[in-house]
């Protein structure tokens, strides 16, 4: 530990703060898996700035916390240090500040991977569409006896029959 005094009044309420950010994340990440599901692709550009503007909100609460705790002889100090040095009733409130922002950490990391894992599986999933759209477009391609129009814009003959695209002529 350094040995400057922590206020540990104000690193608790700063903690306070990290929660409703941290469910804030687990929320965006759960309705991105909606937005993904439902195929509404449109809406990912307005989650991502949500994504950006929580995590910009975490990035100035870690300064703030960094700036409370300073730096230690090895690295920043953690909770679980700073509690086990805490006089009383601090070191179980922040122990338990601790326990609680890990299992925040848990869930959104988990919701990352299921994220992660349903992207995936979309982007897999257009590529077999594009993949069958190009297939089929060759197959039509290759009913016809040329293009319907010419160079110049003006329609060709053709001998061909028109296709619908059930393959019914």
């Amino acid at each position: 530990m350094t040995d400057r005094t922590v206020d540990l009044g104000q690193l608790n309420q700063l903690l306070w703060r990290y929660r409703p950010l941290l469910e804030r994340f687990e929320f965006l990440l759960e309705v991105q898996l909606m937005v993904t599901a439902s195929g509404r692709q449109e809406w990912q550009r307005h989650m991502a700035d949500l994504f950006a503007e929580t995590a910009d909100a975490l990035n100035t609460l870690d300064l703030q916390r960094e700036v409370i705790l300073g730096i230690g002889p090895s690295g920043p100090i953690s909770l679980l240090e700073l509690a086990a040095d805490a006089p009383d009733p601090w070191g179980e409130i922040l122990t338990e500040q601790q326990v609680e922002l890990d299992a925040a950490v848990s869930r959104v990391t988990e919701l990352r991977q299921r994220n992660t894992a349903a992207l995936a599986e979309g982007s897999a999933g257009i590529n077999q569409l594009i993949d069958a759209l190009v297939e089929s477009s060759g197959q039509f391609q290759s009913r016809g006896a040329g293009p319907a129009y010419g160079q110049d814009g003006r329609l060709t003959q053709s001998s061909s029959t028109a296709v619908l695209f059930d393959g019914r002529a």
